[in-house]
């Protein structure tokens, strides 16, 4: 990973500072407020990929089991990352 940051060797932080929580519900709300009234499928679809996303990330916070976001990240979205580093660098 980069020399200045490398975010696996960074714990996630406390429980009191769930950052997905948030991005997840600000996803919920968008899709059924913004969304659902003129595409109520797609609405409905927004709305259940956040509150997945925020339960994701409380159930990563309150428990030490790997939830799929994070296995996401570090078997495929992490290794590119650093593939893609060392081939620029």
């Amino acid at each position: 990973m980069s020399e200045i940051f490398d975010p696996e060797e960074e714990p996630d932080g406390d429980a009191f500072a769930p950052h997905h929580f948030y991005v997840g519900v600000a996803l919920s709300l968008f899709g059924f407020a913004s969304i659902w009234p003129y595409y109520p499928a797609t609405g409905a679809g927004f709305a259940f990929i956040g509150l997945l996303v925020a339960l994701d990330d409380v159930i990563e916070h309150m428990t030490p089991y790997p939830t799929p976001l994070d296995q996401l990240w570090k078997r495929f979205i992490l290794p590119i990352i650093r593939l893609l580093e060392r081939s620029a660098g």
